[in-house]
């Protein structure tokens, strides 16, 4: 008897554990939200469970942030997955526990069990980035931002528009499809050689407001230090250039394009293997196989039809037709406007008439737009039309209309062709036009 009673004590915890343990599991079954079923059904909110007003609500993973919103209303679907959040008054979606993009939106939804937060009609503003999209999808897990359906915004020099945008986390790269972007100051080296003289400077607004559109099949930008483009198209005004593919470092300031490299406007057409663009420098480099053809302008090519005589003629009327240009590399300084081409240099000019050719080879020519003088060096061999000919090391030539003129610095030839029944003074006279004869210098 005395056993029996010592076992009570032992028999009754054992009967309290199993009770506790019971208990727990009828409270686990319960859903707290029961009793309010009834009530948001009658509503016309059967499939929600619960709703909150003018809260704010934060998603972690552990103790690192993945997003927070503050906004007007949120609803917990009853499959305990499904929140939808009503007017997204302010947002933030981080990136390894740093803000990436903030943004407000008419409304969102997250799926708790694919980690997908979608954004409705949202406005996200990122580095170097601010932009609308009919549609943004936040995977949180791997921090990757996707928008869809219209989109529209603005990076750090110009506004743009594109087909699709996404913006890899961890990686901080911004990747946008079928971009087209409007800049807000003019690409002045796209055009390259300046045929003209300099015109007066514009004003910094009209700067500003001069546009320059360009598009991108695909555009990257890899932690706002470097930006790719692929598929490049440029329109500056009736400037046009095309390229494969184009690289900007941001913070150095310079672009290089490369692949099928074609620029055309009015006056000039060039193409080369790579061009590289150094906007601290005001500089613009072609290098690789670089072809230029300069053409006269419209009214020179309405007046051709009226040939000039002998005391018009000038070393801008024989520039009425159109000059090839070759060779291995060609700079331009265009804030100073000085264009420099070295490397096996040719120029070629065709005659309409009797499709004659005038040609003239160097190592190097310097052109100085604000001077409106060529400087030539290295082996300078000049023919023309005629088969007259010009050889020195160094040739200066100033094509300032009215102060025309042709200087040999140093010993050189000339070869000068007479017809043997016309020998006159006047046959001996050097021809006004280059690459003929110069008019000063020594034979």
């Amino acid at each position: 008897m005395r056993d029996w009673r010592t076992a009570i004590p032992s028999a009754l915890a054992l009967l309290c554990i199993a009770g506790l343990a019971w208990s727990i599991h009828r409270l686990q079954q319960i859903d707290p939200f029961a009793r309010l079923n009834p009530f948001y059904a009658e509503a016309g909110m059967g499939n929600v469970m619960v709703r909150f007003t003018e809260t704010e609500v934060r998603a972690r993973q552990v103790d690192q942030l993945l997003w927070k919103m503050k906004v007007r209303r949120i609803d917990l679907a009853r499959d305990r997955q499904t929140w939808l959040l009503d007017d997204v008054q302010e947002a933030v979606l981080y990136d390894e526990g740093k803000p990436a993009w903030r943004l407000t939106a008419r409304g969102a939804r997250y799926e708790g069990a694919s980690r997908f937060l979608v954004v409705a009609e949202a406005h996200l503003k990122g580095e170097p980035v601010q932009l609308y999209c009919s549609q943004a999808t936040w995977r949180d897990q791997i921090r990757e931002l996707q928008c869809t359906g219209t989109i529209s915004g603005s990076l750090r020099d110009g506004e743009f528009t594109a087909d699709a945008l996404r913006y890899l986390g961890g990686e901080q790269r911004l990747i946008a499809e079928g971009v087209r972007l409007t800049l807000r100051t003019s690409l002045q080296p796209v055009a390259f050689l300046q045929t003209e003289p300099p015109k007066p400077e514009t004003s910094a607004q009209n700067a500003k407001t001069r546009r320059v559109e360009v598009t991108f099949r695909r555009l990257e930008e890899q932690q706002g230090k470097t930006r790719i483009g692929e598929g490049l198209l440029i329109r500056d005004g009736d400037t046009v250039m095309t390229a494969d593919r184009a690289e900007q470092d941001i913070e150095a300031q310079v672009i290089r394009a490369t692949g099928n490299l074609r620029v055309t406007d009015p006056r000039v057409e060039l193409s080369a293997d790579r061009l590289t663009i150094e906007l601290k420098e005001k500089r613009a480099v072609l290098q690789g196989n670089v072809t230029i053809l300069v053409k006269p302008k419209e009214s020179e090519e309405a007046t051709d039809a009226q040939p000039a005589d002998e005391e018009t003629r000038s070393l801008k009327t024989e520039m009425r037709e159109p000059v090839q240009i070759t060779c291995d590399r060609a700079e331009n300084l265009y804030q100073k406007k000085v264009i420099t081409l070295t490397g096996n240099l040719k120029m070629v000019q065709i005659l309409k008439e009797g499709g004659k050719t005038r040609t003239l080879t160097a190592q190097k020519a310097v052109y100085n737009s604000r001077t409106e003088q060529v400087q030539l060096t290295g082996d300078v061999h000049g023919v023309d039309e005629t088969g007259q000919e010009l050889m020195a090391p160094e040739v200066l030539v100033s094509v300032k209309e009215g102060d025309e003129w042709l200087k040999i610095t140093q010993p050189g030839k000339m070869i000068i062709l007479v017809e043997d029944e016309e020998e006159t003074e006047e046959a001996f006279q050097p021809p006004s036009s280059p690459p003929s004869p110069p008019q000063q210098g020594q034979r």
